[in-house]
């Protein structure tokens, strides 16, 4: 009789938790459940946020095509080489606006830095000395700097591809800084991520030359492989160096207290954390992208920006902190450090491509004019949210980075 009696009294609560069969209650009940469903179904799938992401960046371009009623690019694929270049013009209020506005940006962080009062040291003097194996990057990078400035004819066969050797040397060196700095590194204290590093820089980068046939706005001269799996090949390893060196500079820059204490209290942002943020910076990414189908060049900026939404916005739907995460607290250093890393690397990427033999060029709407090196000098602004990419679609797909795992609420695993 007892065991009748629970059982009579767990089936009335089970009832009872049933909607009452009401046409607009039933649609009230159905609607959650669905939108509950499909929030699990995002947050706990591996693939579903990678799908997604893919989906859309390789998607929207070409949909805002179509509905726009124009020809999609010639030779629309995957794995582009752009040889021809695309529109440039020069429009003066456009640049003088857009000057304003960029560089009154630049004076705000400048001005924080020089108003900031620092205590002790930048770091502890170091007691280690430099890494042997640092100074033989330093020694390689010099050599590679060379060989691809004087095109020697010995070495002619291997001329094109001289990018990777450079930038493995920089890779390298630059981890024996904050090595030498900290006692710590990528290279040395975490030699699985730093390789991973390697393999989702490649695919990272190849997305990028993939949205530039909607926008045009850089091309390669100097190519000289002329089968095209081969030249698919070399791209793909130049391609490969691009997160390692940006996150190597990142962490090295994040060893000086000097680039961090001005921008660990700053302004407050705490909406950055809201559930509904990540759903507004995927739609706002998504139609960015599906904008650059419609309008290319007008609209070409967007390029650097739209990916870096949706993949905030998909780390945000699914639970995760983002780079954008510490910014309620009034903790900018990550934006920071994550934009000055990817100038010094563009810097460096300007200034060895500009003699070298395999080299790009620009080609950029209303703002072409007062190049350094290839690079219209308002071009440089790009890197600024592509450093921020550098470090999102990281955590994105292996999840918090290194210098970070030290505080658990802001842990987490990545999509990879």
């Amino acid at each position: 009789m007892p065991e009748e009696h629970e059982k009579s009294g767990i089936a009335i609560q089970r009832l009872n938790r049933v909607p009452v069969s009401t046409p607009s209650l039933g649609m009230k009940s159905h609607v959650r459940m669905v939108k509950f469903t499909f929030f699990n179904f995002i947050s706990h799938s591996k693939m579903i946020p990678a799908a997604t992401l893919l989906l859309l960046l390789l998607g929207l371009p070409p949909l805002g095509m179509i509905l726009s009623g124009h020809a999609l690019p010639p030779h629309l694929t995957l794995l582009p080489i752009p040889t021809q270049p695309g529109p440039a013009s020069l429009s003066w209020p456009i640049f003088a606006i857009l000057s304003i506005l960029l560089f009154g940006t630049l004076g705000i962080f400048l001005w924080r830095y020089a108003n900031t009062r620092f205590q002790g040291a930048s770091h502890p003097p170091s007691r280690r000395q430099f890494p042997w194996w640092g100074w033989m990057a330093g020694g390689w990078m010099g050599c590679a700097w060379i060989i691809a400035w004087a095109h020697f004819s010995w070495f002619q066969g291997l001329q094109p591809h001289t990018f990777p050797l450079l930038w493995c040397g920089y890779i390298v060196l630059i981890n024996a800084f904050t090595f030498f700095r900290t006692g710590r590194c990528l290279l040395v204290n975490q030699p699985k991520f730093f390789m991973k590093l390697f393999v989702l820089s490649a695919g990272f980068w190849w997305v990028f030359e993939y949205l530039n046939q909607f926008v045009n706005n850089w091309h390669y001269l100097g190519m000289t492989v002329t089968h095209p799996a081969s030249a698919t090949v070399w791209m793909t390893i130049a391609f490969s160096t691009v997160l390692p060196a940006v996150l190597g500079t990142y962490e090295y820059l994040a060893s000086f207290t000097q680039a961090k204490a001005p921008f660990e209290d700053w302004f407050r942002i705490p909406t950055v954390s809201a559930p509904s943020t990540g759903w507004l910076l995927c739609s706002l990414g998504g139609f960015g992208l599906l904008m650059i189908g419609l309008w290319p060049t007008l609209l070409f900026s967007l390029l650097w920006i739209a990916p870096l939404l949706i993949m905030l916005g998909i780390q945000n739907i699914r639970g995760n902190p983002t780079i954008l995460t510490p910014l309620a607290e009034g903790n900018w250093v990550s934006v920071v450090l994550a934009a000055q890393a990817a100038l010094i690397c563009g810097a460096l990427w300007e200034m060895w491509n500009v003699y070298s033999l395999v080299h790009w060029e620009y080609s950029i709407p209303y703002v072409h004019a007062f190049r350094i090196g290839e690079m219209p000098v308002l071009g440089y602004a790009g890197y600024v949210p592509f450093g921020l990419e550098c470090l999102a679609v990281t955590e994105l797909f292996y999840g918090t980075l290194p210098w970070n795992q030290a505080s658990p609420e802001s842990s987490h695993r990545g999509i990879g």
